[in-house]
């Protein structure tokens, strides 16, 4: 496949095209994209691993593409990634919507750059579907990304869209916590931020006890981080579901641009039966319907709750190709993996 025509680049460093960099993240209105979380992964997920950039430019010398790449090397095989995997929910080619051919360009180019460092690329959770023919890779995998239109009139209409009967139940238990004093509190100081942030924390590792440490919680000085900057840039969206005045669940999310995205919630283990956690997503779809925002991404995955709430799902891919025998190997034990 011939693709657009680019000149792809090394680069030093993100400094070397932070502008382009962020300008490209903000126009794909992408959080995980933007090189306040890249630097933030690199510094406390990425620091001990070999980092590939690459800048595509046009023929007029503006830049189309980033691709952000880095090679993590096990005790066999050298395994290439995209910057930021794990904790991102999306993640590719950084390029500006309706310029994914851009980045499938810009990413063969890369991988053809850098193939003497690796035995097998990897490259999760691109957005939408076609990428392995792009690119000359493989499928290995797909996960649903499911997300909410967020062009209605009013949250009233949003919910007509819905069947009647969550419509029905989620009244129901909303005015049933109504009856026990709910309330939300919304993110809106600096100085709310630590203690918000600690609610989460302490929600997420009662509900999910040892396994907390390898999800959200078991990143927390990274999550910290980047939500500070979330909070310095206008982009992080906390809110607080309280009952008799104690939080017993939170939301954790980013809007950027027209998109906001759904990245964790927390809810007190205590209160299953209540539906807090229900409760509190729809309250911050129903913010970012009446905020002007365009989407609501629900977060990666096929959660029963998520597909109440989804009006449409691009799905994200996941991708590969090997060289040699381990890369081979490894590429079939991804594909066993399903990503």
């Amino acid at each position: 496949m011939t693709g657009v025509e680019l000149t792809v680049e090394p680069l030093e460093g993100i400094e070397e095209a932070r502008a382009d960099w962020a300008a490209l993240a903000e126009a794909a209105a992408n959080p995980f994209a933007t090189p306040e979380w890249c630097e933030a992964w690199l510094r406390h997920i990425g620091a001990d691993l070999h980092v590939h950039l690459f800048a595509g430019r046009r023929p007029d010398g503006t830049v189309a593409a980033i691709v952000p790449l880095v090679v993590t090397r096990g005790r066999y095989v050298r395994k290439a990634r995209f910057l930021g995997f794990g904790p991102s929910n999306e993640l590719g080619p950084i390029v500006a919507p309706g310029d994914r051919e851009a980045g499938a360009t810009a990413l063969r180019d890369a991988l053809a750059a850098t193939c003497k460092d690796w035995d097998v690329f990897v490259g999760e959770y691109l957005p939408g579907d076609g990428w392995a023919a792009r690119v000359g890779a493989s499928l290995v995998g797909r996960k649903a990304d499911p997300f909410v239109d967020g062009s209605w009139e009013s949250w009233d209409a949003y919910l007509a869209s819905r069947s009647s009967n969550f419509r029905q139940e989620l009244r129901r238990k909303e005015r049933r916590l109504g009856e026990r004093g709910l309330s939300f509190r919304e993110l809106t100081e600096a100085s709310e931020l630590e203690g918000a942030l600690d609610v989460l924390f302490d929600l997420h590792r009662a509900r999910w006890g040892e396994e907390a440490s390898r999800w959200f919680a078991g990143r927390e000085a990274f999550q910290r981080e980047f939500a500070q900057a979330a909070f310095d840039r206008g982009w992080l969206r906390v809110s607080l579901l309280e009952l008799e005045g104690r939080p017993v669940a939170a939301y954790h999310g980013f809007r950027v641009g027209p998109v906001e995205w759904s990245y964790q919630f927390g809810r007190d283990t205590a209160e299953e039966s209540s539906s807090v956690g229900l409760v509190i997503a729809a309250h911050a779809i129903r913010n970012s319907i009446e905020g002007g925002a365009a989407t609501f991404r629900l977060g990666p995955g096929d959660q029963p709750y998520k597909q109440r709430f989804a009006t449409g799902d691009e799905g994200l891919e996941t991708i590969g190709r090997a060289r040699g025998l381990r890369g081979r190997a490894a590429l079939r034990a991804a594909r066993r993996r399903g990503g």
